[in-house]
């Protein structure tokens, strides 16, 4: 019996196909999934956003953050402009990209002090509005009670 136990422990830690899988993406995080039949622009600002997002909080975030707010602003710009993809909701659609400019005003703003909380509200408020944007470009919108709708108007 002890030496059966060892066969198949053998087997299934040495033989047969391998049971590694990717490692799974954070919830709410499927960068790769999210992002296809989007257009260019949508992952050009994801680029720049998630080093910094997802950097350790504190001063160099805030710094690195408010250094690049010329760059946010113009991928802002550039994906206010791209055409929806074919499966958005477009209302929602325009309506986030002028929600993720709001944002970044008050990104600007608030990059002008010293105040890490101030900063790091701005900085979550920002990427909310990022990730609506991807919503919407999936054809996802809030409804007019806050549930979830697919589909256009």
């Amino acid at each position: 019996m002890k030496r059966a136990l060892a066969i198949v422990i053998f087997v299934a830690a040495c033989g047969g196909k391998s049971t590694n899988k990717p490692a799974e993406p954070m919830p709410g995080h499927d960068e790769h999934g999210e992002m296809a039949g989007m257009p260019p622009e949508l992952g050009k600002f994801h680029d720049l956003l998630a080093p910094r997002y997802h950097a350790e909080k504190g001063p160099k975030r805030m710094a690195d953050t408010c250094g690049a707010m010329a760059d946010f602003k113009a991928a802002a710009d550039a994906l206010n402009k791209a055409t929806p993809p074919a499966k958005a909701n477009v209302a929602a659609w325009q309506q986030e990209n002028k929600e993720l400019a709001e944002a970044l005003t008050g990104m600007e703003t608030v990059c002008k002090g010293t105040d890490q909380a101030a900063f790091d509200q701005a900085f979550e408020h920002m990427h909310h509005e990022f990730e609506e944007i991807v919503e919407a470009g999936q054809g996802k919108a809030e409804g007019p009670e806050g549930k979830e709708e697919k589909g256009g108007y």
